[in-house]
């Protein structure tokens, strides 16, 4: 145990006080992404031209496949409407939707014109790049559809920089000299979101597991010798270490204090990888995500104009950033989003009022179809209730997650809940027993998202900036022990040489 906890502790001191110190920028800045509020905020409102394409009238124009498509949306390009159609891996095809003809690769004059009309010309452009590979700041690969793209410094004081695809013409990322700061105090480091590591998925994902089984291990066991070591004096009730020398003595010290949060919080950055898959996704499979749509997304079944659906909320909310092809149950919805982040649904195969939600009971059937009683018959007895506030497995620290939301319970075997926006007719989270299992293990080890404390601000951050301040003292001490051990062997080996070189000396001292 000793010798594991030394040897280990020489290798992850030091990255250890690094994970610490960035922790505190965590607490408050994530690493720097264009938020979904923003550019819905900042789009180009979609257009309602006279003549349109209706999108079953595009799938048949350009023989588009019937299926494989994992979304379809409305956009505005340059005061023209777009459809946006995204396959299952994640290529990007987009038309004009007035005349249905392809649109062509975006040129830098019209990257311009894009952030001139993103940006409401707070600020002039500085220059453009042309970007044909990711960079720090866009390093995972679900950017990588939006490649080719431009990368456009703006001409202000926040050093503000855009990226724009020339794909879809869409920005999709933003962020300042600021973010970047922050980034590198914070989500690089603490993440290990270096570039050229973190595009590649699978290296990244085993290098973060394999230095959290070593953490954890190192902490595991220095937690034991933290405790068969307590020498307790009768004189001196608080002089429990047996060490004399100082940073010996306060290792114990700061490890006995602290060592046990040390130990969960690597443990839980251990699952936040979900290592072996062990499990499953809150997100829908795919089969059940089809089943929910009541087959696959088809954009022949959209037989109604988009363009009857902009002019009939036209006069209720004239700033509509995307319309958004969704399939439910096996019939067609066109999904506005508005500007202010509200939402509209309309059907796509006949004119009708819009809708504020579903009926509750849809949403039931469907639960019911991805769950059908041959297979689940304990599945039928489920419960329903509408939550106007967030719960212990539904929430969100800046309170952004949409409400109110449809929770299903169902009384099955790994009792499975369902979290439903009826506004969007979208499964927002879904939870089995594992995944609870991995949620409390992770995100309540890791963040300390605890009902009774997350939700009571100050007091969560005193908890947690006095747990990680402890986590910097026992990382400090184990640095400053890791110092002084390779200090030690320096010296000595240096010694041995001396000595080789002039045996007499060595001889002589020895003598004396």
């Amino acid at each position: 145990m000793l010798w594991i906890h030394r040897y280990t502790g020489f290798g992850l001191s030091l990255l250890f006080l690094f994970w610490f110190l960035s922790g505190f920028v965590m607490m408050y800045k994530d690493f720097p992404y264009l938020s979904r509020t923003e550019a819905l905020e900042r789009a180009e409102s979609v257009p309602s031209p006279s003549t349109w394409v209706t999108p079953r009238e595009l799938s048949l124009k350009h023989d588009l496949p019937p299926e494989g498509w994992e979304s379809i949306k409305v956009v505005a390009l340059g005061g023209r409407p777009v459809y946006s159609l995204q396959d299952k891996a994640g290529k990007f095809y987009c038309f004009f939707a007035d005349d249905g003809e392809k649109v062509p690769p975006i040129s830098e004059t019209e990257v311009r014109s894009i952030i001139s009309r993103f940006t409401g010309s707070e600020a002039t452009i500085a220059s453009v790049e042309e970007m044909s590979e990711l960079d720090q700041w866009t390093p995972r690969t679900r950017f990588l559809p939006y490649l080719p793209a431009y990368r456009v410094h703006l001409n202000d004081d926040k050093g503000t920089v855009c990226y724009v695809s020339s794909v879809t013409g869409e920005v999709f990322q933003k962020l300042n000299t600021a973010d970047k700061i922050w980034a590198w105090l914070g989500a690089i480091p603490h993440w290990i979101y270096f570039k050229d590591l973190r595009i590649r998925t699978q290296l990244w994902r085993d290098v973060v597991v394999a230095l959290s089984i070593v953490g954890t291990v190192m902490c595991a066991a220095g937690l034991y010798l933290g405790i068969i070591r307590v020498r307790r004096k009768k004189q001196r009730q608080w002089a429990f270490s047996p060490y004399k020398k100082v940073w010996f003595k306060w290792h114990h010290y700061t490890g006995f204090a602290f060592g046990l949060f040390t130990f969960t919080w690597i443990l839980s950055g251990l699952f936040s990888m979900n290592p072996w898959k062990w499990s499953p996704s809150t997100s829908l499979n795919e089969q059940a995500r089809t089943t929910w749509q009541g087959g696959v997304l088809t954009p022949s079944l959209f037989t109604l104009s988009p363009h009857q659906a902009l002019v009939a909320l036209e006069n209720i909310n004239p700033k509509i950033s995307e319309l958004v092809l969704t399939q439910f149950a096996g019939k067609p919805y066109y999904q506005l989003r508005m500007a202010d982040g509200s939402h509209q649904l309309l059907l796509g195969d006949r004119i009708y009022p819009p809708l504020d939600r579903l009926d509750t009971k849809a949403y039931v059937r469907q639960v019911q179809a991805i769950h059908p009683e041959t297979i689940y018959p304990e599945a039928k007895d489920l419960r329903v209730t509408e939550l106007m506030d967030y719960d212990a497995y539904y929430y969100d620290k800046h309170r952004t997650r949409p409400l109110p939301v449809l929770k299903v319970d169902l009384n099955d075997k790994t009792n499975t809940t369902y979290y439903i926006d009826p506004s969007t007719t979208e499964v927002l989270m879904k939870y089995e027993t594992t995944s609870r299992v991995n949620r409390w293990v992770y995100h309540g080890l890791h963040s300390l998202d605890f009902p009774a404390l997350f939700f009571r601000r100050p007091l969560w951050d005193l908890v947690v900036i006095t747990l990680m301040l402890g986590g910097i003292s026992v990382s400090v001490t184990g640095l400053m022990l890791t110092w002084k051990w390779g200090k030690r062997k320096i010296l000595g080996k240096v010694a041995i040489k001396g000595n080789r070189r002039y045996p007499e000396a060595s001889s002589q001292r020895v003598s004396q």
